[in-house]
């Protein structure tokens, strides 16, 4: 039986509360029931917002999933897992990469190429609400910053917020904070301040011992001179001083000295078409490799069976092959005499996925719960009236409401995405977005519409997420390569781009 845990979340502000986990939860479990899904762990993170990535509870779900110890993770809607579309995707892919998939329990899920491209666009709108409830929230939180008032988020170490939003010295912290300052101001390393801090029971602001980035941060906070910044906004002596601007200037040219010395970190090197590209010989999944030239540093994506003497496909290099990749997408997808046909595919993708079957399924217990009521007021008219008939009466009205309000709610939970929204989405990844990165633009593309590459030495096979089209088929790889020497592959998009290297 397919296993899962739930993960809820709700956000911080007066308007969330604990019902907002439990109807989360609700939720969750009866799919997972509907579905013969054993819920074996939950994970539930309190008043955090969906763009922070150091949720506790979240993080130790993805730090568990490495156990496989379950296959699903449940969550509400997509904007509980993530409100980034680059985080839903990183994340996304760490469970893959240990078998687990992630469903939204409250929005349609929809097995296939098309509900790819549908999850993609709905993690989109997530990101989209997240980014406009972020302005409005930003506007509020400014009026209190020309205040000098706290704006929320983690308390600074050193001071307390007062009942009017005002802040206030802490004289114990404070002085914790003058302490580091002074260590910190003697180049005394960043692990002797911790160890002196933690030895003798001193805490940073979540109550944990403190930790490298603790101090980092605190050196580095310009409120302890009194000066308070929000954004755009900067007022001297707004708040109470706790170190002298003297001290601090010196504790930043401490800081710089430190950072000089440290060796700079190497760029993370991304392969956007890993789990998607394989070799068109032996069918392994390729995998990204790098390495040093005279000019520097060099990538490619090689076949594992190559190294092993298995296979003789030559190795391509990385941007080359995603390049082409993107090219050839933009130009056989992304076009208005296609798109309208993958419009269609996707908006009836939905239908796919929605609660029908819940609804079907409470109807289903509302009438036997009418039936059940009636069986009782016969009994009661044919004069056999007992406290027990009117206590299991009364029972059952209270289960009918019930029911009526679970019918309700799943009715309200229908995808509301029109076909003419879904093109317009669809259309937005035809160019790139103004200050978007290039690999960014080239991850959107792959992420949403490649589904798998087959790469040969002079030729290249791509699979898109969308079934039947015409020149867009998912046919199998085999049926292909029947074709791919003709002029007219009918089931996939070949190109000629690559030349042994």
């Amino acid at each position: 039986m397919p296993t899962a845990v739930i993960y809820a979340r709700f956000s911080p502000g007066r308007e969330q509360t604990e019902q907002s986990i439990e109807g989360q939860m609700r939720v969750c479990e009866e799919y997972a029931k509907s579905h013969g899904i054993t819920v074996i762990d939950t994970y539930v993170d309190k008043r955090i917002s969906g763009r922070r990535e150091d949720r506790p509870e979240f993080q130790r779900m993805i730090a568990d999933s490495a156990a496989k110890r379950w296959d699903t993770v449940l969550v509400y809607r997509t904007d509980r897992f993530g409100r980034s579309k680059y985080d839903i995707a990183v994340y996304k892919h760490k469970l893959a990469h240990h078998g687990i998939k992630v469903i939204p329990a409250a929005e349609a899920t929809v097995e296939g190429p098309e509900g790819i491209i549908l999850e993609a666009l709905m993690e989109g709108l997530a990101e989209y609400y997240s980014a406009e409830l972020s302005q409005k929230v930003t506007r509020g939180m400014k009026e209190s910053a020309h205040k000098g008032k706290a704006t929320g988020g983690t308390r600074v170490l050193g001071y307390r917020t007062a009942a009017d939003k005002s802040y206030v010295i802490d004289p114990d912290e404070a002085q914790t904070v003058r302490r580091i300052f002074d260590l910190y101001i003697n180049r005394t390393p960043l692990k002797v301040i911790c160890d002196q801090l933690n030895a003798i029971g001193l805490k940073n602001t979540f109550g944990n011992p403190f930790r490298f980035g603790n101090i980092n941060n605190l050196i580095a906070n310009r409120k302890y001179t009194g000066t308070y910044r929000f954004s755009d906004i900067l007022q001297e002596g707004a708040m109470p001083q706790i170190i002298s601007k003297e001290t601090f200037e010196v504790a930043q040219r401490e800081m710089r000295r430190r950072q000089e010395g440290r060796k700079p970190k190497a760029p993370k090197t991304e392969y956007l078409l890993t789990g998607k590209l394989f070799c068109g010989h032996c069918k392994s999944s390729m995998v990204g490799i790098s390495g040093t030239g005279r000019n520097g540093m060099h990538y490619y994506y090689q076949c594992p069976e190559k190294r092993r003497g298995a296979c003789e496909k030559h190795h391509v290099r990385r941007d080359d092959v995603e390049q082409a990749v993107v090219e050839e997408t933009v130009r056989h997808v992304l076009q208005p005499d296609v798109l309208p046909q993958v419009a269609a595919k996707v908006f009836a993708a939905q239908t796919e996925g929605d609660n029908a079957e819940e609804i079907k399924h409470y109807r289903k217990l509302l009438s036997d719960n009418k039936k059940a009521q009636d069986n009782i007021m016969k009994a009661i008219e044919a004069g056999m009236f007992s406290p027990a008939l009117q206590e299991r009466m009364t029972e059952l009205e209270r289960e009918a409401e019930a029911l009526r309000g679970e019918i309700a709610f799943h009715e309200s939970q229908k995808f509301e995405l029109t076909e003419e929204q879904v093109r317009f989405l669809l259309e937005d990844f035809a160019e790139q977005h103004d200050g978007e990165s290039t690999e960014d633009y080239y991850k959107r593309i792959i992420k949403c519409f490649v589904s798998q590459v087959y790469l040969y030495d002079d030729k290249m096979l791509i699979y898109y997420n969308v079934r039947n089209s015409e020149g867009l088929s998912s046919s199998s790889l085999q049926e292909v390569e029947r074709f791919v020497d003709s002029d007219s592959c009918p089931t996939s998009r070949q190109t000629c781009l690559f030349k042994a290297i």
